[in-house]
């Protein structure tokens, strides 16, 4: 294993680690159903405590990674579970798995207060302002949908328009840019209707169907850093979830 956790990086190391087995695992250094080192060896190796080792082992198992088996120890799941729909990924890392060119045309970046719901689901003081974005997502130059974003930044932080619009991917720029790294993530599904306006901007007919998506984001720290709502067109998106006994 010739990367090493770096102490003095702001990632968590449990991050990092789970960063190295992930890449071990999809290199095909590691076969399917073979044993991963034990916790005593990663702990030597890597110079890290056992509550980080499991930190970053029990992040792999929940995104479909490796799997336990009881007094045996944790093993490489086999391919098809690798990409289970439990990872968490950002519309554009969606649409590229997909095979679909990601897209957005930017309506509004600004800083507002929002309405009390999103500041409680933020864990946001009442007045505090957090910046929306409001976009038009696209799939091969087409709108699949309508994403906005209301982001709990702390003082200093800013993302741009341009910014924006270079990297195409919020989720990038909250990594890259202000060291946030989306960790997990609730979400909630419904279907709804479009309105005229949600409509006419996803060019489809007034009153057809809608899957709503409505989700906050949390960040290392597990302190929510985004509640995003996302209006997907029913006739262009589909929604899929792998189911494990």
């Amino acid at each position: 294993m010739s990367r090493m956790i770096d102490p003095y990086d702001a990632i968590p190391k449990y991050y990092q680690l789970a960063a190295i087995l992930r890449e071990k695992i999809e290199n095909g250094d590691w076969e399917p159903r073979s044993a991963i080192p034990s916790e005593r060896q990663l702990e030597v190796l890597y110079d890290i405590s056992r509550t980080t080792i499991r930190e970053a082992i029990d992040q792999l198992v929940r995104q479909g990674y490796l799997y336990r088996e009881h007094g045996r120890g944790t093993f490489v799941s086999p391919q098809k579970l690798q990409k289970a729909m439990l990872d968490l990924t950002s519309f554009s890392e969606d649409l590229l798995r997909r095979g679909i060119q990601p897209g957005q045309i930017i309506r509004s970046l600004e800083w507002i207060v929002p309405i009390p719901k999103i500041l409680q689901r933020l864990e946001l003081a009442p007045a505090t302002k957090v910046l929306r974005i409001e976009r038009i997502r696209l799939g091969d130059g087409v709108p699949i949908g309508l994403q906005t974003s209301f982001l709990a930044l702390k003082e200093g932080q800013e993302i741009t328009r341009e910014e924006l619009e270079e990297r195409g991917s919020l989720y990038t720029i909250l990594q890259e840019k202000l060291r946030i790294i989306p960790s997990e993530a609730d979400e909630t599904l419904e279907v709804t209707l479009a309105t005229p306006e949600e409509a006419a901007l996803l060019q489809i007919p007034a009153g057809a169907p809608l899957l709503l998506s409505e989700r906050v984001l949390f960040a290392q720290d597990r302190r929510p850093v985004e509640y995003v709502k996302i209006l997907y067109r029913g006739d262009r998106y589909r929604y899929t979830v792998r189911l494990r006994r």
